[in-house]
């Protein structure tokens, strides 16, 4: 059973972008950037137990698009700003989703590519705990996957959303964990 585990667990790396996390970013969010260690550790883990990492980037394409309506210009389409930061890049065997809203299963292929890869349960994180990655969990929970939310390595600038967002994790959308004990209830599987 532990043997078959592995392929079913997928790990979500929602929006560790540039544009949020470097200086330099139209969005910047300078505390946001304090998740980055376990969210690096949580990536490890995950491929060190061959569970499946999958990056959610948001990329806009055009102006059109409600979240640069609302937010301006950034995270656009092969640019800089929509790179993941240099510390969690993406490797070889990670996938890579784009998004253009916050919803990662919104009109993307996450959904598709969970099917295929026979995934059933998501573990969330990143940035922004109130938006993009409660509206992924609840994408997922909504398309019937189990949904683990990754107290220890998600966040956002504004702490009072994080917090309110974190028991509607909790009571609504699936478990919440530490990083700590995500990692011990998987220990015994081998990668």
């Amino acid at each position: 059973m532990l043997d078959n585990t592995k392929k079913k667990i997928a790990v979500l790396v929602i929006d560790m972008l540039n544009e949020y996390l470097d200086s330099k970013g139209k969005i910047y969010c300078k505390d946001c950037r304090a998740i980055i260690p376990n969210v690096k550790k949580l990536i490890k883990y995950a491929r060190e137990k061959g569970f499946k990492v999958i990056y959610v980037n948001t990329s806009h394409i055009n102006a059109k698009e409600p979240e640069i309506e609302k937010w301006g210009m950034h995270a656009m389409c092969g640019t800089w700003g929509a790179k993941v930061i240099p510390e969690l890049k993406p490797m070889k065997n990670d996938l890579v989703v784009t998004k253009k809203t916050y919803d990662g299963f919104y009109d993307t292929k996450l959904e598709s590519t969970l099917r295929k890869l026979n995934i059933l349960t998501v573990a969330v994180s990143g940035i922004h705990t109130h938006v993009c990655v409660l509206l992924t969990a609840l994408g997922a929970f909504y398309r019937g996957f189990k949904v683990i939310a990754l107290e220890d390595c998600m966040t956002t600038g504004y702490k009072p959303n994080h917090e309110n967002r974190l028991r509607f994790f909790k009571t609504h959308v699936g478990e919440l964990l530490k990083l700590d004990d995500f990692s011990k209830r998987y220990e015994k599987i081998d990668g």
